[in-house]
């Protein structure tokens, strides 16, 4: 069974979205700042009347700020059953098909904290891509506070695309 998944970049390394979980890919915008917010919430940007939470994944990840620059994009995702979450990466590569064969589950030896991102590893010729898991990039109580920054209603799928 082939699934299709969105690459991007982080520094020089490879990783992806299930494209079932991609609503779309925009530029990088002007992003809000939410007071108390966590530290890897930006904040929040107004898509098309929507108030979108906006997480950068190296502040999630541990990894270096970098001045960002035109290449930078948003991906809008979907998580917890019609939640969407903006997701700042470097890089947007190309949407890839993956066969059965060339996903393999995440090392055993990787630490958990690590580990608990990941959906499954992709190997694809030389190139390895980690197929990250947008539900298990949030802890509980991350995912309640996303929810308050939206607010109950805010940032649903079946509201983003009757707008």
């Amino acid at each position: 069974m082939e699934k299709k998944i969105v690459g991007f970049k982080l520094k020089e390394d490879d990783f992806a979205f299930d494209i079932m979980r991609v609503i779309e890919i925009i530029r990088l915008k002007e992003i809000t700042e939410v007071p108390t917010a966590p530290e890897f919430i930006e904040g929040v940007i107004n898509l098309r009347g929507k108030i979108i939470p906006i997480i950068d994944l190296r502040k999630r990840f541990h990894l270096e700020a970098i001045n960002r620059d035109k290449m930078f994009r948003i991906i809008i995702v979907e998580y917890m059953k019609s939640q969407l979450v903006g997701v700042i990466v470097d890089e947007v590569t190309k949407v890839m098909n993956v066969k059965s064969g060339e996903s393999l589950p995440a090392p055993a030896t990787l630490t958990s904290a690590g580990a608990r991102y990941i959906e499954s590893i992709v190997k694809t010729g030389d190139r390895i891509i980690v197929l990250l898991d947008i539900e298990k990039i949030f802890s509980e109580q991350e995912q309640d506070e996303l929810k308050e920054i939206t607010g109950t209603q805010g940032g649903k799928i079946e509201e983003s695309i009757d707008s």
